[in-house]
């Protein structure tokens, strides 16, 4: 977005915001592989890959929130935070925007990282 200002349920992150929760989204990738390939490598049950859901989960919801200029904790604490302005969201229908998509956000994280840890545990099995 080349003008950054808040949009209720659309824009309430800049620049800055959107690259540290890509930064965060990519560094919760790495552990997630990074506890899978030690689950696989030391022998331990397969079940345990299950455990990568909730870096999964992060790293989905990272890499959303920077894709889609929208922050789903500032969204449910009524916030906004550009390079050069950081605020409160006063109005209660932009606030009912903004905490719909953030549970849109969610949901859409949740999904894929349900998505992905079946695919890898079921990949982890039939090895």
């Amino acid at each position: 977005m080349a003008d950054e200002a808040y949009q209720p349920g659309a824009c309430n992150i800049g620049a800055g915001e959107q690259r540290k929760r890509r930064l965060l989204g990519y560094a919760s990738f790495a552990v997630a592989f990074a506890y899978i390939a030690a689950v696989l490598l030391a022998g331990y049950p397969e079940t345990y890959v299950l455990g990568s859901f909730i870096f999964l989960y992060g790293g989905v919801l990272g890499v959303l929130q920077a894709q889609r200029q929208f922050c789903a904790g500032y969204a449910v604490a009524g916030r906004y935070g550009f390079d050069d302005a950081e605020g409160s969201v006063e109005d209660s229908d932009a606030r009912s925007q903004d905490i719909r998509q953030a549970l849109l956000l969610s949901a859409k994280a949740l999904a894929a990282a349900v998505f992905l840890v079946s695919v890898i545990y079921g990949a982890a099995v039939s090895v």
